[in-house]
């Protein structure tokens, strides 16, 4: 037992020594499996010219110059370094898997690899920021408080990536929210123009693309389901899931009760078009209001004592100045 103490404590004594040791062997490890990987992964002259001749006229070419971390295969780099947790997600394929998916598609990933890429961003961060702790660390001397720093940076950096889709979402949110009054306009024209319910989607997506590139996607998308074969009920409620936007939500109900009970589709667009002005200008009015309490705090740490040294300043050092040596005497 003495002698695995006296081991710990030469060790810890020795740990700049040590890690560079370590640091070294990874990078030479890391050296020689990028090389073997490369000539690996060459190819002679005789195997180019067989594989020409064996493909067909036809085939279509692999995208060899193309890098594995965009490719949408799934032995990309993505997939292989987000694999311990992609195990994790996939413990119930319906409910977490689904779930992460939904959330990068809030948030405007819609790619096969924004899953394995978010996971795999997860990994890569927290490696990454502990082991540039770690090393600019490596000169001095181990202390306990350098575990609890390890482990915060590996929580900051494994949730980065969720914080980052949570702005983007919001963000994304926003965009639609304020794009959607507009959109709403140009549904009312194009069927009071006489365009049917499908054609009017595909229109309004082409014609709202410059302000909102997002609402376009998902009105083409939406329209793109219902020329697939899907229903309309079911299309709309995909739009709704997909944004998250509860305005967006109460159009699709709109126009789901519209199509089943045949009541005048101009009019009830007209009508969600004015209540989500209405809104619009209500939002407003109150974050205006908010203003005047928000801004108390900043006119009270900070404006006022610079009022009151500015406006009583002189008067005070009149008063120390005159009236203190009358007093003492």
């Amino acid at each position: 037992m003495q002698a695995l103490k006296n081991t710990f404590y030469i060790f810890i004594d020795n740990i700049e020594y040590f890690g560079i040791l370590v640091l070294l062997f990874l990078a030479v490890f890391a050296l020689i499996y990028a090389v073997g990987s490369l000539l690996s992964n060459r190819r002679s002259q005789e195997e180019k010219r067989l594989d020409k001749l064996v493909r067909a006229p036809g085939a279509p070419k692999t995208s060899e110059g193309r890098p594995r971390f965009l490719s949408g295969k799934q032995d990309s780099l993505a997939t292989k370094i987000s694999k311990p947790l992609h195990k994790l997600s996939a413990l119930n394929e319906r409910s977490m898997r689904n779930k992460l998916r939904l959330k990068l598609v809030r948030a405007g990933y819609r790619s096969d690899m924004a899953l394995y890429n978010y996971l795999a961003m997860k990994i890569i961060l927290a490696v990454l920021l502990v082991s540039i702790y770690m090393i600019s660390r490596i000169f001095y001397r181990f202390v306990p408080e350098m575990m609890l720093a390890v482990l915060f940076l590996a929580l900051l950096g494994y949730f980065t990536p969720n914080i980052w889709v949570w702005l983007m979402t919001l963000a994304r949110k926003e965009r639609l929210f304020k794009a959607l009054p507009d959109a709403l306009d140009l549904m009312v024209v194009c069927v009071e123009a006489g365009l049917g319910l499908d054609m009017t989607f595909k229109r309004v997506g082409d014609e709202i693309r410059p302000l909102s590139k997002d609402l376009s996607d998902e009105f083409l998308l939406t329209n793109l389901e219902v020329r697939a074969g899907r229903s309309r009920e079911d299309a709309f409620k995909n739009m709704s899931i997909r944004t998250g936007v509860p305005e967006i939500h109460n159009l699709m109900t709109v126009l789901a009760q519209t199509s089943r009970f045949g009541t005048s589709l101009a009019t009830a667009l007209r009508v969600h078009a004015d209540a989500m002005r209405v809104k619009r200008r209500q939002i407003a009015e109150e974050t205006a209001a908010k203003a005047t309490v928000k801004l108390i705090f900043p006119l009270v740490l900070f404006i006022f004592p610079a009022i009151f040294v500015v406006l009583i300043g002189p008067g005070a050092i009149k008063i120390v100045q005159q009236l203190f040596p009358v007093l003492g005497g």
